[in-house]
């Protein structure tokens, strides 16, 4: 498929197509109509449910720190 056929498929203009194909800034609704035509908005889906999952790992491996007593003493 053409940028010009994924354009028409996800209402979007050709311009559009060819900027998120070079890495450049587009909305994300843009990216999802374009995901949703290619059929890799699941894979999107998993590749995101994995990110969040490594990131709350992580903020719960901090916050299960022990810091231990800290002294009165001034």
């Amino acid at each position: 498929m053409d940028q010009e056929e994924l354009a028409t498929r996800a209402g979007l203009s050709r311009r559009a197509i060819s900027n998120i194909e070079n890495g450049k800034n587009c909305n994300t609704a843009s990216l999802l109509k374009v995901l949703e035509q290619l059929d890799l908005l699941d894979d999107f889906q998993l590749m995101v449910d994995d990110k969040l999952a490594r990131i709350n790992t992580n903020i719960q491996r901090k916050s299960n720190k022990h810091t231990g007593e800290l002294s009165n003493d001034f």
